[in-house]
């Protein structure tokens, strides 16, 4: 018995789920207007407003058009609210250069100052008797618990190695180090700086 109403029960169900969802009018007063509302007021063949539509589109426009889907966006008139902050033109700022940030060549770091001063003297001396077309300034920094004596004043690290190699014969432990340089002193051309052997 319960097999039977229970079959009952979803025969009625499955009768109920299927009855129709339009409307059927069968009074005389109501006008066919509303069966019309939807349908255009000129009858144009599609094909004509898809040729007049591509003519008036840029090739990403048009691009987009033949790859559309034919399925309709119910979300295409949906508005979002955005804010104006996100609406503004982003302004790529330009890249700041520190002036100050450049390489030197690193001849000697110690303990004692008087040797990081002589260096620094013998270093000039012997600078202005071999160097031609460029006179690099010799700095004296410290840096707990070191004396480091540095010289020249280049922007590019390729042109600081170039001269590293040219001072090697004399101070063998040079080497180039990230620096803060002084922007006055920069040599105007490194292919003028030569070396010269007495």
């Amino acid at each position: 018995m319960n097999r039977v109403s229970a079959t009952l029960i979803i025969l009625l169900l499955v009768l109920a789920g299927c009855k129709t969802t339009e409307k059927t009018t069968t009074d005389a007063d109501e006008s066919p207007s509303t069966e019309t509302e939807n349908e255009p007021i000129f009858d144009v063949d599609p094909e004509v407003v898809e040729a007049y539509l591509a003519e008036e589109m840029d090739e990403f426009d048009r691009l987009l058009f033949e790859n559309r889907s034919q399925l309709s966006d119910r979300f295409a008139s949906v508005e979002h609210d955005m804010p104006d902050l996100f609406l503004k033109d982003v302004v790529q700022e330009e890249k700041v250069v520190d002036q100050y940030a450049g390489f030197r060549v690193q001849l000697l770091s110690t303990r004692s100052v008087a040797e990081a001063d002589s260096t620094k003297d013998n270093f000039r001396v012997w600078a202005d008797q071999h160097i031609q077309g460029y006179s690099p300034e010799a700095y004296v920094t410290f840096r707990q618990p070191y004396y480091k004596v540095r010289v020249g004043d280049f922007r590019d690290q390729q042109k600081a190695n170039n001269f590293s190699r040219m001072v090697k014969d004399e101070y063998p432990a040079a080497w180039v180090v990230h620096d803060r340089i002084e922007p006055n002193f920069l040599p105007a051309d490194t292919t003028q700086i030569e070396f010269v052997n007495q």
